[in-house]
């Protein structure tokens, strides 16, 4: 008998010291956190961030975001008929444009000015290349259904480019705020 309450005493040490080192960790890393907030240093440049997920994320930012990294690959998978000349500047306008459209949409993500400001040329860049060249937007729009249309001008013509830019005072409002405000407002 004396052997059993001697386990239980022995179990609920050692529940305690759990207890106790849990919230000892946990004030540890509440500390850190606002040792961080207080700070206002800024997590470094992460490519899938976690705070994208949140439900009090701006969806225009998260929105923004995917849509720019669509306008980067999305052209990998068409194959627009339309005479080689068009065909080859098409390509290297895409080309030119996919590694700037990846950054910027992530760098949205990570709440940057400095992306926001880039993906605000980059669209008027597009705009102005539809401009010039015409024909090209005849290429991407194609025969095709009218859904798979409607797509393409969206992520690859200049409809994805309007877009962004009447999403831009949004994401400037946003962009340069300190993650951890986002964070705190979701907990």
């Amino acid at each position: 008998m004396v052997t059993i309450f001697a386990f239980l005493e022995l179990e609920q040490i050692s529940a305690d010291f759990e207890i106790e080192h849990f919230l000892k960790g946990l004030s540890y890393n509440t500390e850190i956190y606002n040792l961080l907030k207080k700070n206002k240093k800024r997590p470094s440049f992460i490519i899938l961030p976690e705070w994208r997920m949140y439900k009090n994320f701006p969806w225009q930012i998260w929105a923004v975001g995917w849509l720019a990294i669509f306008k980067a690959v999305i052209w990998l998978s068409t194959s627009p008929n339309c005479p080689i000349p068009v065909l080859n500047t098409l390509t290297i306008k895409f080309l030119v444009c996919m590694v700037p459209f990846i950054i910027f949409g992530i760098g949205v993500w990570n709440l940057r000015k400095w992306a926001v400001w880039g993906l605000i040329l980059l669209c008027i860049t597009d705009l102005v290349f539809f401009i010039i060249f015409q024909e090209a937007l005849g290429c991407i729009m194609g025969n095709h259904f009218w859904l798979l249309t409607v797509t393409l001008m969206l992520f690859n013509g200049p409809l994805g480019s309007v877009l962004i830019l009447i999403t831009a005072p949004s994401l400037l409002k946003h962009s340069g705020k300190n993650n951890f405000d986002i964070v705190s407002s979701t907990k």
